[in-house]
């Protein structure tokens, strides 16, 4: 697992945000280790997307209303990562004190390690 230090030097307490690849990030739903959060638009969603992730596009996207998953690892997806870790910013920005981690390549590197997604739904 990879961490983006998303600190400044005017901020040393800012946000730490996690990633993950495709394969940590299968073990851990395998494992009931963490929740899948989709950031992703409806439309997008619909075609295609991973079992059991939860969706909250970013268009819609509440920070300060995020739920808190007691024990588990948030994880954010979006197509190939740039809008999940903007979603993963918004949430360190407002204090949010589960660990976040951001997909590394999205549903792009989900598909393309071979893991499986549900389309047309």
């Amino acid at each position: 697992m990879t961490v983006y230090a998303n600190k400044t030097a005017a901020d040393a307490d800012g946000p730490i945000i996690h990633a993950a690849d495709a394969a940590t990030v299968a073990v851990w739903l395998n494992d009931s280790d963490a929740v899948l959060v989709d950031v992703r638009e409806t439309e997008e969603y619909a075609g295609e997307h991973i079992a059991g992730a939860i969706l909250s596009p970013l268009s819609m996207f509440e920070p300060d209303r995020f739920p808190a998953f007691a024990g588990k690892r948030v994880v954010l997806l979006c197509a190939v990562g740039k809008r999940s870790l903007a979603a993963a910013k918004q949430l360190g920005q407002v204090g949010y004190t589960g660990q976040i981690v951001n997909l590394t390549g999205g549903l792009a590197a989900w598909k393309e390690a071979g893991f499986a997604t549900v389309t047309g739904s």
